[in-house]
């Protein structure tokens, strides 16, 4: 009966409507679907790009580096070369100890960031008797190269600072990586294959680059950001000659023998907490975790406040000895 009546009100409106109805649809849905077709085309392209190319900048503007950490040290400019030829530019500051020591910490900036963002860490942890440089990563301040990464050749380069910071401190090193966000993410790359890395602090890493891009384009109210994510990353690597996202930090988690503590916070936007989580666990001895509540993306540190930094140090002291 249900199915009579259908038909028979189908088969009225075709009449009223004529016999290019369909074809009209047809015409409609076309047109949408080139509109789509062309929308996520363009988001595309305009992702890759700004991953690859997220604008130099020579100086910081207070981001992610505002806590207080005591007077301040100085530093003096070193670089590198990495292994393409790229010229690699950091800022050396010898520990504040009353003699030499071997302790040394590489500080790696996150997305849009440049080592200045590093600065107030630098002073804090050579204040506390660490020699700490901080760099540019390729693509940043006042390093060369045309192309950010994500590692996938900024790993190599920090391979390349282990090389030269060892040659400054000598056989004594006892060598930590900190590395922020995406930072995070090419510390993990180099301590995979870098057994000198005694140790790994990790702030606010991502377990899959394409769920950070994802959250960056919920952020900016995009839609589809499901859709667009992995698009946007595998065209930055098309346009980068080389994988942005491969191998992922959850799968250079068990490749990692040093010590690791993980920094995560808990109103983080675009590291969902089951990320930190299934992060610290692949680990081969699971990372410490540390979640700061009321913490976003880029303000871990400042809202983990003075007793987040002690137990900072607490970890890299037993982790990477005098």
């Amino acid at each position: 009966m249900v199915l009579a009546l259908f038909l028979e009100r189908g088969a009225l409106a075709m009449t009223v409507l004529g016999p290019g109805w369909m074809t009209g649809l047809v015409s409609v849905g076309g047109f949408v679907a080139g509109l789509l077709t062309c929308f996520v085309m363009l988001v595309s392209e305009w992702g890759a790009w700004a991953l690859i190319v997220p604008g130099r900048r020579l100086s910081a503007t207070g981001s992610g580096d505002d806590f207080e950490t005591g007077p301040a040290g100085g530093g003096e400019p070193i670089e590198a070369t990495a292994r393409d030829g790229t010229r690699l530019a950091g800022v050396w500051y010898h520990a504040g100890a009353p003699s030499p020591t071997g302790r040394t910490i590489l500080l790696v900036h996150g997305f849009a960031e440049i080592r200045d963002v590093m600065k107030g860490r630098a002073e804090f942890l050579a204040a506390r008797g660490w020699n700490v440089a901080r760099l540019d990563m390729r693509g940043y301040g006042r390093s060369g190269g045309g192309f950010a990464s994500f590692g996938g050749r900024e790993g190599d380069d920090l391979r390349v600072w282990v090389d030269v910071v060892a040659a400054r401190v000598g056989p004594a090193m006892s060598l930590a990586v900190w590395g922020r966000s995406m930072g995070a993410a090419i510390a993990m790359r180099a301590a995979a294959d870098e057994p000198r890395i005694a140790a790994v602090l990790l702030e606010s890493p991502y377990a899959r680059l394409e769920t950070v891009v994802a959250g960056w384009l919920r952020r900016i109210r995009t839609p589809l950001p499901g859709l667009l994510a992995p698009r946007i990353v595998r065209r930055a690597a098309r346009l980068a000659g080389v994988s942005l996202s491969r191998p992922r930090p959850i799968e250079l988690a068990p490749r990692i023998q040093a010590p690791a503590l993980i920094v995560h916070g808990r109103r983080d936007t675009l590291v969902p907490d089951g990320d930190a989580h299934r992060l610290a666990s692949a680990f081969p001895q699971p990372a410490i975790l540390i979640e700061v509540p009321g913490a976003g993306h880029g303000n871990v540190i400042e809202m983990g406040g003075p007793d987040l930094l002690d137990r900072i140090v607490t970890f890299l002291d037993q982790a990477a000895p005098r």
